[in-house]
């Protein structure tokens, strides 16, 4: 299945709510042509439209980058709305950290977001530990990092955490678009037919790698491509495919990670 762009999704938004152009870009603080370009995927958000939009509509953000959730976070509770307002000034400023405080947002020619200039500092970030390195190159054996535990860059609830797993690119054969030393968040899938054409983490004979996965039918081949032309394809025939196994799917990547 086709993936959605974020203009595809920008315009859903837009349909979802009843509103034609001028009124979302006077809503969000742009103008029409701006509008207009990021529908038709001509230009790639700004920081400040994403968290416009994440809090003027209460977009889901984990839905906006391509997740399989509902489109607008639910309202809150009665018992919630019951809380004194000083008490729920506190808990809108904690949800204001969890789902709209952003670091610099760009995103790879297939849709991937890329946070840069992550610093760990929200108390509200959960972190993962980065299991090791991940080939990108030929596949190899994990092996550790020197970093401990990274923040998740998209919200996601404490019992979520379990579906990702958290590696550190070692290899070129994914630039320029994952480039090397790259934090990689993978979300845990191992449907073949759900992770067609999508960026994934693959077993091979025991060692990882990370890669564009292609199947042909035609051929009976599974093929692991590279973004980086100058190297060459992993090719792997149907009846070798006890060799191999997915780990899951690229979700989200952190460049420049800082320490405290």
């Amino acid at each position: 299945m086709k993936e959605i762009t974020f203009g595809q999704r920008l315009v859903m938004i837009r349909k979802q709510f009843g509103i034609n152009m001028t009124e979302m870009s006077d809503k969000l603080g742009t103008v029409k042509s701006n509008l207009s370009r990021y529908e038709r995927d001509l230009n790639k958000p700004t920081i400040g439209f994403i968290e416009s939009l994440l809090k003027t509509y209460r977009i889901n953000l984990n839905w906006l980058f391509g997740e399989d959730q509902n489109m607008i976070l639910p309202k809150p509770s009665d018992e919630k709305l019951k809380k004194d307002e000083k008490t729920n000034k506190k808990e809108a400023c904690a949800d204001d950290k969890k789902f709209f405080e952003l670091p610099t947002i760009d995103f790879t020619s297939f849709g991937i977001p890329i946070f840069k200039d992550f610093v760990e500092s929200s108390a509200a970030q959960h972190t993962l530990p980065i299991s090791g390195s991940i080939s990108a190159g030929d596949p190899q054996e994990i092996t550790l990092t020197g970093y401990d535990y990274v923040p998740l860059p998209i919200y996601k609830s404490s019992r979520d955490l379990d579906e990702y797993i958290v590696f550190k690119v070692n290899g070129l054969s994914m630039a320029p678009e994952i480039l090397h030393e790259d934090i990689v968040f993978i979300n845990k899938n191992e449907n073949w037919i759900e992770l067609n054409n999508k960026i994934v983490a693959v077993r091979i004979h025991g060692e990882m790698t990370l890669k564009k996965l292609a199947i042909d039918n035609a051929k009976r081949e599974i093929i692991f491509k590279p973004l980086n032309k100058k190297f060459s394809d992993i090719v792997i025939n149907y009846e070798l495919m006890k060799a191999i196994s997915l780990v899951g799917e690229l979700k989200a990547i952190t460049r420049i990670y800082k320490k405290k």
